[in-house]
């Protein structure tokens, strides 16, 4: 065997401007010198798996201390028999490229290396050691800028990623995402006292690491926050330089992610977000399993549809009075439109709402606005009522969720009008001399901010027409137009004008393009 060659080989491996590269001699060299039987592993946190610069017919991953690491470079006589499902590798030996306390890559050989070659790789093995991150360094940085863009879109998009999961599902996914989005070289889940992890088992969290003295688990299951720690959690096993734990108190669910990359230390606001994806997550997960429970099967759904339309009615009529009349014919089986009439005394109150979307989760929401209507137990609570709706909306976090509503009451007594109208379409009041007034909106949508309610009130004279609806009917007609309608069937009764306009409009029920609502009152 030639000294001088070998030497050359090991400075022109040192010498390599790529990591594919730098690989490819490292393989080419010990095949030339007899050794076959070795493997390169790629090394990210502490997982170690095959080369992708190498083929293999072999997949297997492995912790780095699963190979025998233990914070050398070159480790001799290991002798470790070390299984993958049926694969099965015995390692000799081993060499770490390890770098100020980062490990890129591990070739394990399975025998001795020969002595010439193994004294000169321990020899350039601080090297070697050395250009391996110094070319993980160098072409890592090239793509920072966009990977960590990429994080962050994948961090706004996680919710999606986690929609119509399972809570065990939910657990597993985030898992694999932190882990990808912090670069983390482990995580852990507790969940209802049961551990789920990637690079520690539940024995680790519980005898070999400890913060303030506590096990990292004892510690874990008294969270409360999303939180970062640097400098604090302590391990014999394990090198851990920062812990980044993340608290959903709506599933009882705590992560703990360690060695997060630095360059997005997750700061107040970070950290809220990254809670709020768990949450959602979470949340996303248990009505996903609430509907499960309905196998989601066509006559399932059928069934479900039926439920909720026993809570929103589709026509609406009180008993002995045909001056008003609401309806709500929804374009699917269960719509998002709502409308509500009761009298309470002789005062009558009323409501027409739309929830953003259609279908089921729609139809959902139009159930917890039928729930709060029936709670109505005076013609003076108007404000509080709907006050007390924004906020339980606003607390429930629906995302994309929202509702606009129209919230009337008619007083007979003074002949008063008392509305209060949060973004929805504006409301009309036809009078007997074409006279139109226009009752528009002061409020956003609710569901999506806390607003200080304060209701207004109009006269309505004799013989006049109240006409409130949904923008499905503006779907077939302009604002205009349609009010020339309502103005052209005055002289019928109310339920007459609500369903003429049904029939008028929506000609083809089939192509039907969203809910249709409305609600007409007489005086």
């Amino acid at each position: 065997m030639a000294t001088d060659n070998i030497t050359l080989e090991l400075l022109d491996i040192v010498s390599s401007e790529t990591t594919e590269d730098f690989i490819k001699k490292i393989e080419l060299l010990l095949h030339k010198y007899g050794t076959d039987n070795f493997y390169i592993w790629d090394v990210s946190g502490n997982v170690c798996e095959p080369c992708q610069y190498i083929p293999t017919d072999m997949y297997a991953t492995f912790d780095i201390f699963e190979l025998g690491f233990k914070n050398e470079m070159f480790s001799k006589n290991i002798n470790l028999n070390i299984s993958y499902f049926d694969a099965t590798y015995h390692i000799d030996t081993a060499l770490f490229l390890n770098y100020n306390s980062r490990v890129t890559h591990v070739i394990t050989f399975a025998e001795p290396l020969p002595a010439e070659l193994e004294d000169k790789i321990r020899l350039v093995a601080p090297f070697f050691s050395r250009r391996a991150v110094e070319l993980f360094s160098r072409e890592r940085q090239m793509d920072l800028y966009i990977d960590y863009q990429k994080k962050v879109d994948f961090v706004k998009r996680a919710s999606i990623i986690f929609m119509g999961l399972e809570i065990q599902e939910v657990i597993s996914m985030s898992l694999s995402f932190f882990m990808d989005v912090f670069s983390a070289d482990a995580v852990c889940a507790m969940h209802n006292n049961e551990f789920h992890g990637i690079g520690l088992n539940e024995e680790d969290i519980t005898e070999s690491i400890f913060i303030y003295d506590m096990p990292i688990k004892e510690y874990m299951m008294q969270l409360d926050d999303t939180i970062f720690v640097e400098n604090e959690v302590l391990s014999s096993k394990f090198n851990i330089k920062n812990t980044f734990f993340i608290y959903d108190k709506s599933a009882n669910l705590r992560f703990a992610l360690f060695n997060i990359i630095v360059d997005i230390v997750p700061d107040k606001d970070f950290s809220s977000l990254v809670s709020s994806i768990v949450s959602i997550a979470t949340e996303n997960a248990q009505n996903h399993e609430a509907l499960t429970k309905f196998k989601i099967e066509e006559t399932e759904i059928a069934h479900t549809a039926d439920i909720l339309n026993k809570f929103v009615k589709r026509t609406i009529q009180l008993d002995n009075n045909d001056k008003i009349y609401g309806l709500s014919y929804p374009a699917r089986n269960a719509g998002g439109d709502f409308v509500n009439i009761m009298q309470i005394g002789d005062d009558y109150i009323f409501c027409v709402a739309d929830v953003c979307g259609k279908g089921y989760s729609a139809a959902v929401l139009t159930v917890v606005l039928s729930v709060y209507m029936s709670h109505f137990s005076s013609a003076d609570e108007l404000t509080q009522k709907v006050k007390n709706l924004n906020q339980f909306l606003i607390s429930k976090n629906f995302s994309d969720r929202f509702i606009t509503s129209f919230f009337g009451i008619y007083h007979n007594a003074t002949k008063e009008l008392e509305y209060i109208s949060c973004g929805h379409d504006p409301a009309a009041v036809l009078s007997k001399n074409n006279k139109i007034e226009y009752l528009t909106s002061d409020y956003m949508p609710m569901g999506l901010m806390i607003e200080d309610y304060k209701s207004k009130s109009i006269h309505i004279d004799e013989d006049s027409l109240i006409f409130v609806y949904t923008d499905g009917l503006i779907e077939y007609s302009s604002l205009d137009d349609l009010l020339c309608l309502v103005k052209a069937l005055s002289d019928k009764k109310s339920q007459d004008i609500a369903e003429t306009l049904y029939k008028e409009l929506v000609t083809d029920t089939s192509l039907q393009k969203d809910d249709f609502t409305c609600l007409v009152m007489k005086i």
